[in-house]
């Protein structure tokens, strides 16, 4: 299977979860890599024995390939929708395909109805609680839900400056701070596990740490017309590298579903039980890259819309409104 690889710049492509990588471990050939600055994509494209391109245009052109897979700047990112809907190529389009909603809105509308191939890579989606979670809720065996949380902490901001990603730490050019980056996967995981649509309820932000234009702690509160409660809290505050602070719970009725580093923990009124995530199963961004993978050669349907990311984006953007930011 042939693939190009738009805006190689973004820290995704080589830093965890290096979509290139995984890309090359599932028999993907890599026929071509772009970005606007031509000495990233030629750095990139050495390394993975591809061509190099700055416009990225041409590069679809010349290389018709199997799939697209879109990245670059937050605020370059509708062009390369754009492109992709364009192009008819079946595409993996990264989060969140620009800087407002309203753009964001736009482009799934456009999407949607040339009937495009366009799905974004929503990796909380594929672990066992979460798909747990989704099953005994939709299927009520949980009784009345009352909440869940979702936390998710990552180290600080110098690691995008490391990776020549600085721009993620401007709010022109990102859209946003962690909330759009790491609290859109809280968004999305709420209509996706309920099955419901959602509204923000509070929602409060945080540039306390680094004094940037962006924030680096959020904390949202979602509410479902059934009552349920989604809790959303991000942060770039973790204080050192190759950590993080993240807790993933469900509390309803008849049990309580708590995320653990190897499956999952059911604490239900006749006792307890663990279940461990299922060998062979791939969890996180392999496994949505794989999935994604798989439907394209397949001939399959994405796993997800793009009126799933745009309602997301629209939730981040609401959050920052009731935050006052």
């Amino acid at each position: 299977m042939r693939a190009v690889v738009i805006g190689v710049g973004h820290y995704h492509a080589t830093f965890p979860p290096f979509y290139l990588d995984l890309l090359a471990q599932h028999g993907v050939e890599v026929v071509a890599v772009h970005d606007p600055d031509k000495t990233v994509a030629e750095t990139t494209a050495a390394r993975v024995g591809s061509a190099a391109y700055d416009d990225m245009r041409a590069m679809l052109a010349e290389t018709r390939p199997g799939f697209i897979l879109g990245l670059g700047r937050h605020i370059a990112m509708p062009a390369v929708v754009e492109a992709a809907i364009a192009s008819g190529i079946p595409t993996i389009m990264e989060k969140p395909w620009g800087v407002d909603a309203d753009t964001v809105a736009a482009l799934a509308l456009r999407a949607e109805k040339a009937g495009a191939w366009i799905a974004t890579p929503f990796s909380m989606r594929y672990s066992l609680w979460a798909q747990r979670c989704r099953e005994m809720v939709q299927a009520g065996s949980l009784g009345a839900v009352s909440n869940v949380r979702f936390r998710m902490v990552r180290p600080g901001v110098q690691r995008y400056i490391d990776q020549g990603c600085s721009w993620m730490l401007s709010k022109a050019e990102a859209g946003g701070g962690v909330l759009l980056n790491l609290g859109i996967h809280g968004m999305d995981l709420c209509r996706w596990i309920t099955g419901e649509e959602t509204v923000v309820v509070s929602a409060h932000v945080s540039n306390a740490v680094f004094g940037l234009d962006i924030e680096d702690y959020a904390h949202v509160t979602l509410q479902t017309p059934s009552g349920i409660l989604f809790h959303v809290e991000v942060g770039y505050t973790y204080p050192r590298d190759g950590g993080a602070d993240d807790e993933h719970v469900l509390f309803a009725e008849r049990a309580m579903l708590r995320e653990t580093a190897d499956g999952m923990e059911v604490v239900a009124r006749d006792g307890s039980r663990t279940e461990q995530t299922p060998q062979g199963m791939l969890t996180s961004w392999e496994g949505v890259m794989v999935d994604c993978i798989e439907r394209i050669r397949q001939g399959g349907p994405p796993p997800n819309t793009p009126s799933d990311l745009s309602r997301a984006v629209s939730l981040v953007f609401e959050a920052y409104r009731v935050a006052g930011v």
